[in-house]
């Protein structure tokens, strides 16, 4: 009888073992997939990663991760000289949100985080996001502070010439990100100026369910 005991008791150390393996693996992120028959056109579906933590200064209290809960978010970095692509891409994407808000939705709110806090005073943000709707926030930090963010979107920037510390441009990541009401990064879109096209994918987006 004791050779058997042992046999089971061994079996149930074993099973309890690969229990206890199964529960600490990490977890495959969610696979992500638009109902059937649709597409997107400028988006792509990313694997619904939390936003790191972080901390950037604005006009009021610091921008944190917790102040993009509760509502959509379209997050872009760039810088407020920026002589094209910045105010190309928040014009657009004022109008994608007086389209959806036609719609009766209400749009993910405007996060611009500026890439340059030596120009980029919080109150130059504030005057400078009031052009794209008044819902528009604006934010910086030092590198360190915006590392997080950068790092995480996979954003990458470079200053040009700062000999003259007034006068200098910064190379960097076009693409802007759509983050959930819960605070996740949904989707990457692609630098684009069909506003139609990015209405469209966000209210696909929107209306997919999320697990």
């Amino acid at each position: 009888m004791k050779p058997r005991r042992i046999v089971i008791g061994g079996a149930v150390l074993a099973l309890l073992v690969a229990l206890g393996c199964w529960l600490l693996w990490p977890s495959a992120p969610p696979t992500l997939s638009l109902p059937d028959g649709q597409s997107l056109d400028v988006a792509q579906l990313e694997e619904l990663t939390p936003l790191p933590e972080f901390s950037l200064e604005r006009k009021g209290p610091p921008l944190t991760a917790a102040d993009l809960r509760g509502r959509w978010s379209f997050v872009y970095f760039g810088y407020t000289n920026c002589p094209d692509a910045c105010p190309a891409t928040l014009g657009m994407l004022s109008h994608v949100q007086e389209g959806l808000q036609s719609q009766g939705l209400a749009p993910p709110r405007i996060v611009f985080v500026s890439l340059d806090p030596r120009r980029d005073t919080p109150e130059l943000l504030h005057r400078y996001l009031a052009e794209f709707g008044p819902e528009a926030i604006g934010a910086t930090g030092s590198d360190a502070a915006l590392r997080g963010l950068v790092t995480f979107f996979g954003v990458t920037f470079e200053r040009k010439d700062q000999t003259d510390k007034t006068n200098y441009t910064i190379d960097h990541t076009t693409n802007f990100f759509l983050v959930t009401p819960d605070g996740r990064w949904l989707a990457t879109f692609a630098p684009a100026d069909d506003a139609e096209s990015v209405l469209e994918d966000t209210l696909k987006l929107m209306r997919m369910p999320l697990p």
